[in-house]
């Protein structure tokens, strides 16, 4: 299944949060306690985004972390690249082209240039979505996402 990691979400979550308070300092469990995450994932998201100058952490009673990088120039792909690697749909889909032989069926596969398409358009997505849209989008005034479940969550059946 094609889904965002835990890890990913919580820089998501962390990133929009600092876009949101520029120049304030929040700690790793304060805003993991903000949002009901787990504190320890989000200190090591959080380290993971220091040395790529995304954020800078300040020690002390004033201290925290705060976005040093540009919100507009920090996309969703360059989070998920930078914590789980290179976005990959398939094996036979490398760096923005066709690797016939990371596949064994790949020069005989009726679907690889479909698949092809859908992970460039994928990659277009998440690089076209940059933290600051994702700041914008949540200071909407009187908008909400709705909270879904799925009905497997409750154990039951669609």
């Amino acid at each position: 299944m094609l889904q965002i990691t835990k890890r990913v979400d919580y820089a998501l979550i962390a990133l929009t949060h600092l876009a949101l308070h520029p120049g304030e300092r929040f700690s790793a469990r304060g805003l993991a306690e903000a949002y009901h995450l787990s504190k320890p994932l989000m200190a090591n998201v959080l380290k993971a985004l220091v040395p790529e100058g995304l954020v800078r952490s300040v020690r002390g009673t004033k201290g925290g972390y705060e976005l040093v990088a540009d919100p507009a120039k920090v996309t969703v792909g360059r989070l998920v690249e930078l914590l789980e690697g290179p976005l990959q749909l398939a094996d036979c889909v490398g760096q923005g082209a066709l690797d016939p032989l990371a596949c064994q069926v790949t020069r005989v596969c009726p679907v690889k240039h479909s698949v092809f398409k859908i992970h460039l358009r994928i990659r277009d997505v998440l690089y076209g979505q940059s933290i600051a849209d994702l700041a914008r989008d949540a200071s909407r005034p009187g908008e909400s996402l709705p909270v879904v479940r799925s009905s497997s969550a409750y154990g039951g059946t669609p």
